[in-house]
């Protein structure tokens, strides 16, 4: 881990992000500027966030292209029971061959420093290696020191994880080990700003059960054969602010010509400038790099559209709307992919979608114009609670663009919307994290969440499944700024929802506040079942017979 803190340029920078396939696995990755490519690596349990001020500094010289570990940020894990530093250094060259960027230059900080020694010691590549902090004691550190410095992250239905996890993060940065309490184990550094420990969170978050995979394999391995083996040029340097400073004095320089270190001061302004320079010298010659893939995500005018599509292709898609999270969409989700292709967004504003300059329907409704157009013209809409109303407002306005439409729940609009999704600011005692998981939760059991009347009280059955919650929780603290944006847009025509003729399934609840508005849309409603399985089998008979009802039609 590093207290690091790269300099920011260019802030209005675009930086795209996508998946790639590699080997069964996705693999997630940020990519920004033109020119000669090269390759960021980040540090446990981080992701390629760690590097968006970094690409922003280097866009304008290069192609720039920061990879997400697996098992970190968005990447798939290994699905290696107890995976080594040999594991992560295959995969590396695994993704690197499928991205055409075998023969580009690498930074790697702390742990990916290790992923990519290795690499580059098995394989002769890349070029030019430069790695930012290096963990080389003379004596690894036992098993069982190993198996306490990575106690499992283990999420809970009740969300205790939430306040364990916190305290550990504040721990580690004033203890090492973050488990050795004494003063002798405070470790004689600033404890970093709010924003790189609430970044570090989301990654720490994101890695959840698998923030240990590619960590412990790091302390587990010994950076002594390859660092004598290697024969690509490798620089190994470090800050005078970095954990790490120490050990460049064990680096064997004196072994392999290949080798070189270079000792920096702790200025971030200096730093940003001694990687441009050190980057610029490793570019040599150009680099053919696969063709750009947006698949994972949707591009619009803000920036991109994260999406999980899952099920058989070839059928119109069913997109399933939620706002402000995607709690109940991926129930959904599960429920009907194996019989239908789905497709869940991040509405913008939440999770990995950008949030719009215009929050408003009209902006959303221009949002959805543009995916629908990316999902072959065509598409049958599930929404859910209040993106009902986003959903009606699209049919209403390109009915040419919705097959059916299939609206799980309308609530009234409240007497204080903004209560719904409140500001969720950084708190140093981690209670940002508890309030965003209590109203997820308390949305499954009520309407609004924050109301605790008998009246408010839902009848379906709740999702209270922890590992949901917890990839809802992620969404929210994401944009923890804008993730009501979706929510607020729709509540603002709930009142005069939009009226549309394409063949409608209106699911009602009676007496549940979810559903209090459905009976005024205009068309006959059906009981909604206790469960989303269940209701599923509704939903997929409607769709069944609305398509041969069109057929028989034309």
């Amino acid at each position: 881990m590093s207290s690091r803190q790269p300099i920011a340029a260019a802030p209005s920078l675009r930086i795209a992000r996508r998946y790639v396939d590699v080997r069964g696995r996705r693999v997630h990755l940020r990519e920004a500027g033109q020119g000669k490519p090269v390759v960021l690596l980040h540090d446990s349990p981080r992701s390629s966030r760690l590097h968006l001020g970094t690409m922003r500094l280097l866009a304008p010289h290069f192609r720039v292209f920061a990879l997400d570990t697996p098992g970190y940020g968005n990447s798939d894990p290994l699905g290696v029971e107890t995976p080594t530093i040999d594991d992560f250094a295959a995969a590396l060259g695994d993704a690197l061959k499928v991205l055409g960027l075998a023969d580009a230059p690498i930074y790697a900080t702390h742990t990916s420093a290790k992923i990519a020694l290795e690499y580059a010691a098995s394989s002769g590549r890349p070029p030019a290696l430069i790695l930012d902090g290096l963990s080389f004691p003379e004596t690894l550190a036992p098993a069982a020191f190993v198996d306490a410095y990575m106690r499992p992250f283990t999420i809970d239905a009740h969300g205790a994880y939430i306040a364990a996890e916190w305290t550990r993060t504040r721990d580690m940065l004033r203890w090492f080990p973050w488990f050795a309490t004494t003063a002798a184990s405070r470790m004689a550094m600033e404890t970093p700003s709010p924003e790189w420990i609430e970044q570090y969170t989301i990654d720490l978050f994101s890695a959840g059960p698998n923030y240990f995979g590619a960590y412990a394999a790091a302390m587990r391995y010994d950076c002594g054969p390859a660092l004598r083996a290697i024969t690509v040029p490798t620089l190994v340097a470090a800050r005078r602010d970095d954990v790490l400073y120490g050990y460049l004095d064990r680096i064997p320089v004196a072994e392999n010509p290949a080798l070189s270190i270079e000792r920096l001061e702790s200025d971030r302004t200096a730093w940003g400038e001694w990687l441009l320079a050190r980057l610029t010298d490793a570019s040599a010659s150009d680099v053919p790099v696969t063709a750009p893939s947006s698949t994972g995500y949707v591009a619009y005018e803000e920036g991109q559209i994260h999406v999980r599509h899952r099920g058989p292709e070839g059928g119109r898609p069913v997109l399933i709307l939620e706002a402000s999270s995607t709690l109940s969409a991926m129930q959904w989700q599960d429920a009907l992919c194996a019989t239908h292709d789905t497709v869940v967004p991040d509405l913008p504003g939440f999770g990995e979608s950008e949030a719009l300059d215009d929050p408003s329907a009209a902006g959303y409704l221009a949002t959805l114009t543009t995916l629908a157009a990316q999902l072959g013209g065509k598409v049958d809409v599930l929404a859910v609670g209040p993106a009902s109303y986003l959903a009606l407002a699209f049919a209403e306005a390109r009915p040419d663009m919705v097959g059916q439409l299939i609206l799980d729940g309308a609530p009234e609009r409240p007497a204080d919307p903004a209560a719904l999704c409140p500001p969720l600011a950084f708190d140093m005692a981690g209670g940002h994290l508890h309030r965003a998981w209590h109203m997820l939760r308390d949305g499954q059991v009520q309407w609004p969440w924050h109301s605790g009347t008998i009246a408010a009280q839902r009848k379906t059955e709740p999702t209270l499944d922890g590992e949901a919650l917890h990839r809802a929780l992620l969404g929210v603290i994401k944009q923890p700024a804008h993730y009501g944006d979706a929510m607020n847009a729709a509540l603002s025509i709930a009142d005069t929802p939009p009226v549309t003729r394409c063949p409608m399934l209106v699911f009602t609840r009676e007496h549940d506040p979810f559903y209090a508005a459905a009976p005024r849309l205009g068309h006959a409603t059906t009981d909604r079942p206790d469960t989303i399985t269940e209701a599923a089998v509704v939903v997929a008979q409607f769709l069944t017979s609305a398509i041969a009802e069109t057929e028989s039609a034309a």
